[in-house]
């Protein structure tokens, strides 16, 4: 089995359209995937947009649209430090349990 290479629009788009299916072929692509994002192969959007693909998640619908995670903090300062961790919110706890 050959690894798909997600920076190439056409397996993109199999993978969009649902040719990718079954088991063994969504663990191998998520494997690849995985490698892809580790490596820097592929952007943060790029992998979330994947998972949210391969989660079943579509702009076509809005009970299905895809799912992007909160991680900004900072919402008060004039500008926003990106160098600082104060600027992030934990994500080892969930929103409800985020505090000051």
């Amino acid at each position: 089995a050959t690894d798909v290479d997600l920076a190439d629009a056409a397996h993109t788009s199999e993978l969009a359209s649902g040719r990718f299916t079954g088991r063994q072929s969504a663990e191998r692509l998520l494997k690849n995937l995985t490698r892809r994002w580790q490596v820097g192969d592929i952007s943060n959007l790029q992998y979330l947009m994947h998972l949210n693909t391969l989660a079943g998640r579509s702009y076509n619908d809005f009970t299905q649209y895809p799912v992007f995670p909160w991680v900004l903090k900072d919402y008060s300062s004039p500008t926003l430090d990106l160098s600082s961790p104060a600027s992030f919110r934990d994500l080892s706890k969930p929103m409800g349990a985020q505090d000051e």
